[in-house]
């Protein structure tokens, strides 16, 4: 692992914060959210007596790592000044101190800080050149074995493999937050996969979505009609009309979204996701003349949905009610003074006589006094009445709606 020259920092633009590189030693985890992933850490420049306040979409790095931070500093309301990391790319020490807390810290497998103090007082400021190209030496310290050197090696190579990929991206004008994240999914594979299928990474890798894949595929001189690049786009255009609430669209219908999305004729967006459908990477429901394309796990959950209501159906008890449902509705719509459409009416009669009852409609259609209807008429039945929520915020709204 070769100390790495600072590069110079692009400017930036009018009206964007300007950035800067900053060197220096993790100190301490502030704090980390594994599930973002977040973390916020004390720093201390190399060439300054002072600490700051590091902030970064990473997964924590280790006490006692020398990094090479790319950010602009910001302000916290509550936490006052902190250092915004965009990019990032792991450092090898280059003292004798910096060694041994580098060492130290956990960051390579076999090493305690014991053994670290050791390692460094017997080669010095030469121990990761050492470790790097003559391992077998560390035999030549008390109380490491075979065993441990061939720990050591490996491990300080998957160290040296990370900052490689983080070198990597960079260079291509990519964050290198995001080399922990391909580094575990693919390893020694990383750089293999970043240069010969970039669009991988944006189905394989959790952060990395199309756009940051494309940025890499592009970098890369990939052709915007490539036919890796066709099938990320379909399955990214799928990705957007899943976060619209929407399992499925019209085959004709995605063609032109991805092909507005990919800038690409809509003639080779249809030629791929024909392949696409006929490899079966894709599922198809046909309804009429209509062909609808779905996403495999949404097409599946969609599947597991349908059947789990008509198992539902199937093995639920019937209500048993003192009148017939209509008549039931009707005397509701007098206790409440409500007069309701159709639409409504049937909806709460249905309720009465099925085991399940799904609910739709767009706003405005009534489905809120349906539910306090259905709720109300339960009630009268005897039956307890208990609601459930996917969300705190759609829970709120049952609850507003409900009392």
């Amino acid at each position: 692992m070769k100390n790495e020259k600072s590069r110079p920092v692009q400017p930036s633009l009018p009206g964007l914060q300007m950035e800067e590189e900053i060197e220096g030693v993790v100190e301490r985890i502030v704090f980390t959210n594994e599930a973002t992933p977040f973390t916020v850490f004390s720093f201390k420049p190399l060439r300054k007596n002072s600490r700051i306040t590091a902030v970064a979409n990473v997964e924590a790095p280790l006490v006692g790592q020398q990094l090479r931070l790319r950010g602009h500093w910001t302000t916290h309301k509550r936490f006052g000044q902190q250092f915004q990391v965009t990019g990032l790319c792991i450092e090898a020490p280059s003292s004798a101190e910096g060694i041994e807390r580098f060492l130290a810290s956990g960051v390579v497998d076999g090493i305690g800080p014991a053994l670290a103090k050791r390692i460094v007082q017997k080669f010095g400021k030469k121990t990761l050149t050492v470790i790097e190209q003559t391992p077998h030496r560390l035999g030549e310290v008390a109380g490491i074995g075979k065993k441990t050197i061939e720990k050591i090696t490996a491990s300080y190579a998957a160290q040296s493999e990370l900052r490689d990929i983080m070198l990597w991206l960079e260079t291509h004008r990519i964050s290198g937050t995001y080399a922990a994240r391909i580094f575990k999914k693919y390893g020694s594979f990383s750089i293999d996969t970043l240069e010969n299928h970039p669009y991988q990474l944006a189905s394989e890798v959790e952060g990395i979505g199309f756009v940051i894949a494309d940025s890499i595929a592009m970098s890369l001189g990939i052709a915007a009609d490539d036919r890796s690049r066709i099938a990320a786009g379909i399955d990214f255009a799928l990705q957007k009309i899943a976060q619209q609430g929407h399992c499925c669209i019209p085959e004709a219908a995605l063609e032109k979204q991805a092909s507005d999305l990919l800038k690409v004729e809509q003639a080779s967006v249809r030629k791929v996701l024909q392949d696409l459908l006929q490899d079966k990477q894709l599922a198809v429901e046909y309804v009429g003349s209509e062909t609808l394309i779905y996403p495999p796990y949404l097409y599946r959950a969609e599947i597991k949905a349908a059947r789990k209501l008509l198992y539902l159906q199937k093995y639920a008890d019937p209500i048993a009610m003192e009148a017939d449902p209509t008549t039931l509705v009707a005397r509701w719509e007098q206790i409440a003074g409500i007069r309701l459409a159709d639409k409504q009416k049937e909806a709460l009669e249905d309720v009465l006589q099925y085991g399940v009852f799904v609910l739709t409609g767009g706003p405005g259609t009534g489905k809120t006094t349906v539910v306090r209807g259905m709720i109300d008429l339960l009630h009268l039945q005897g039956l307890t009445v208990l609601l459930g929520a996917p969300t705190g915020r759609a829970a709120k709204r049952l609850a507003e709606a409900t009392g």
